[in-house]
């Protein structure tokens, strides 16, 4: 599962975001580096965090509806892992 996560946050980022807003292409990317770094439970809350806020930022439109097919994706892997309970991350 998080290989599939990784993977689809690798294709989000490299998605038509940056048509779509630099500011929610940033986030995407950053998602990516999150999940490819570690993934603890706090980390895939950020994550969780962010893809929503990406998500509430998407304008009506084609372009926006093919990054929304990713993100929605990508959302449930991440809800799947966090309901998974992974331990907590180190301190």
């Amino acid at each position: 599962m998080l290989d599939d996560a990784k993977q689809e946050a690798r294709r989000l980022a490299a998605s038509s975001l940056r048509g779509v807003d630099t500011d929610t292409a940033e986030s995407a990317h950053a998602v990516r580096l999150a999940l490819e770094s570690k993934t603890d439970q706090e980390t895939l809350m950020g994550c969780a965090a962010t893809l929503e806020t990406i998500e509430q930022r998407l304008p009506p439109g084609t372009l926006a509806a093919l990054v929304r097919v990713r993100l929605a994706r990508l959302q449930g892997l991440v809800k799947a892992m966090l309901d998974d309970g992974l331990p907590p991350s180190a301190a």
